[in-house]
């Protein structure tokens, strides 16, 4: 099926004309791409052209454009090997193979609390229309964020107010009942930033598509808040907070009499201060979590019932020091407290669970010469239960004309979650879960080599890594004597994670804009030989985008797909024999079309997309087949006068 779906774009893109595009071209892509600012990779502001570490930028245009409903969709089509698959505990995100408990989610650089062992994120309670860029970076990155920090970091930036009176609102509707309302404002004046904004989603979910793939009916309500101060012109001080409400109901014939309802509540509080030289950046921050788990009692007037409730608290000082144009310090601390409260997950009875870990961090990077960029860094974590953890880096990156070579070496610590080391329960009657407290942390050695190069309306990169993970942690399935389902926790000695990732963006014509990515990853076992469950060897993302005009005015048009290899399932059962699954190869399409119409400082936006374009179905999927889906966007700017 992958093949049938290339071989027609590859023959369409050769048989295209290929004029040449000029270099200061308005709309070149490549050249306003490498002068995005971006800071996930270094903790530090730099041009993407300038960042040692290779990084996967997406912004609001690109969400715009693609029509994306969320930030979950918006990861799968711009990251090749991102496999999606919902279970009993969230939605279980996988990136090159690793699982969520090895990716960290950040929001404006504070992480997300997970929700359940596999480290899965509802990432719904991000608000997609307050997303200004998403930086993604593959591999180890603890040296500067500490552990779950192995696979990948994401990092969701959000926006920023730059007019006395920003106000937006946009409103989308999609089959199966879906709605997605959201409404903010925002304001810069003087010395005072101010942005909020709320949002709903719906829907009535899909009943069983054949092949037994179902997704219930859910509801979701969240806000956002932002507020900044700035005392001086070299000081600031800022205020976030975020809610978020996801209640999922049950099927029209079920037999339960209740169902569950989840709230999130986050409160950061930073302020930075700015040397007189400016060569010295100080910045401190608090953020809070706290995730509540309940269930709704239906019988009982759906008075809620609390089952779990987790806690996280992190606390962090950092400090850039930049001396001149040849050396940048960065140095900190970082104080991070989990809790985990659970009525039955975690044994019979009400039980608390605690951990805490204590860090310092420093990175140098040193420009010997104007061409030539070296990082060195590392970070010394105490954990309250493993001890202490050390994971150096070293990373370097060569620059020549429109030609960057970046190479780096890193190691990665990851400590077991408390749900990991606990868990203790019964699923509903489906199957029992059971932690293990002799878990070892997990430690990995990451290594990376890529290539990129940008000239006129051509951008690509080329990236090959290998991961290895001792003490690789995995949750296996064993049918016991009575037929029975039980998940058990264990460390299975060692995983290798190998591959490639390739990514390409041109201007093909002045209205035409190409992208591609394509990934390869190898990810084995080393205990077994046999490739970590749920992993995709091949995948790649395709889209082409026009922009064009009728009659002078402005549109947009994308077609984009998603296309992997199998995806493998395997269980193991109570003699210790394999059992192995694989899903079909598929590809999802979709098509967009976005009409915006502006008149003075007013902007409306139409959106209307076809998605799953061909109607892929498959009993591994939770999807809802052909979607079709129609939005509104208003958003007003009062410009300075």
């Amino acid at each position: 099926m992958l093949q049938k779906i290339y071989l027609p774009v590859a023959i369409v893109a050769m048989l295209l004309p290929r004029p040449a595009v000029a270099e200061n071209a308005s709309e070149n892509l490549a050249e306003k791409d490498v002068e995005e600012v971006v800071v996930t990779g270094t903790r530090s502001e730099k041009r993407l052209a300038e960042s040692p570490v290779l990084t996967t930028v997406v912004g609001e245009r690109e969400i715009r454009r693609s029509g994306s409903v969320s930030t979950l969709e918006t990861i799968q089509d711009n990251t090749p090997g991102v496999v999606v698959s919902p279970n009993a505990m969230g939605n279980n995100m996988r990136i090159r193979g690793l699982n969520s408990r090895y990716i960290l989610m950040l929001v404006d650089g504070e992480r997300l609390v997970s929700e359940g062992a596999g480290g899965n994120v509802n990432l719904d309670q991000i608000d997609i229309g307050n997303i200004r860029r998403i930086e993604m970076i593959g591999g180890a990155a603890s040296a500067l964020y500490g552990s779950n920090a192995v696979g990948a970091v994401i990092n969701f930036i959000t926006k920023e107010p730059a007019h006395p009176l920003e106000v937006g609102a946009n409103i989308l509707t999609s089959s199966h009942n879906t709605w997605r309302a959201r409404v903010d404002a925002g304001s810069a004046l003087k010395r005072f930033t101010a942005r909020a904004g709320v949002f709903r989603n719906s829907s009535d979910g899909f009943g069983a598509n054949g092949s037994g793939a179902y997704a219930a009916r859910y509801a979701d309500q969240g806000a956002n808040l932002k507020l900044g101060y700035l005392p001086s012109k070299r000081s600031d001080i800022r205020l976030t907070g975020r809610y978020f409400r996801h209640e999922t109901f049950n099927r029209a014939a079920s037999m339960s009499v209740k169902h569950p309802m989840t709230h999130n509540l986050t409160a950061g509080l930073s302020g930075g201060v700015v040397s007189r030289d400016s060569s010295n950046n100080l910045r401190v921050s608090v953020n809070a979590d706290k995730y509540f788990d309940y269930d709704i009692l239906e019988r009982l007037g759906d008075q809620r019932s609390l089952r779990n409730t987790a806690s996280y608290l992190s606390a962090r000082a950092i400090d850039t020091y930049a001396s001149g144009e040849k050396w940048e310090l960065v140095g900190g601390a970082e104080w991070n407290h989990e809790e985990n409260y659970a009525t039955s997950t975690l044994g019979a009875t009400p039980t608390t669970k605690r951990v805490d870990d204590l860090n310092g961090f420093a990175q140098a990077l040193y420009k010997p010469v104007t061409a030539l960029d070296l990082v060195a860094g590392a970070r010394y974590t105490r954990h309250s239960r493993f001890g202490s953890a050390l994971t150096p880096k070293l990373s370097a990156m060569y620059s020549l004309g429109g030609l960057r070579l970046r190479a780096g070496v890193g190691t990665a610590f990851r400590a077991p979650s408390i749900k990991e080391l606990y868990y203790d329960f019964d699923h509903q009657g489906m199957f029992w879960v059971y932690g293990n407290p002799d878990l070892k942390p997990e430690r990995g050695l990451y290594s990376s080599l890529s290539g990129e190069y940008g000239r006129g309306g051509f951008n690509g990169s080329i990236s090959l890594y290998h991961n290895r993970i001792n003490n690789k942690i995995t949750q296996y399935d064993v049918i016991n004597s009575g037929g029975g389902n039980e998940k058990y926790y264990k460390n299975v000695g060692s995983a290798t994670l190998r591959g490639i990732d390739l990514c390409l963006s041109y201007n093909l014509l002045k209205e035409l804009t190409l992208r591609g990515s394509y990934g390869l990853c190898d990810a084995v076992d080393n205990s077994t030989g046999l490739q970590l469950e749920s992993n995709v060897r091949h995948s790649a993302t395709l889209a082409a985008t026009w922009n064009g005009r009728i009659v002078r005015s402005p549109f947009s048009l994308q077609l984009a797909g998603r296309l992997n290899s199998p995806i493998l399932y395997q269980s193991v059962d109570s003699s210790g024999q394999i059992s192995r699954t694989e899903s079909k190869s598929y590809s999802i399409w979709k098509l967009t079309l976005v009409k915006p119409f502006v008149i003075g400082d007013h902007r409306l936006e139409l959106t209307a997309k076809v998605d799953n374009i061909f109607n892929f179905r498959e009993a591994s999927f939770i999807d809802p087949g052909r979607q079709f889906l129609f939005g509104i966007r208003y958003d007003f700017k009062l410009k300075n006068q």
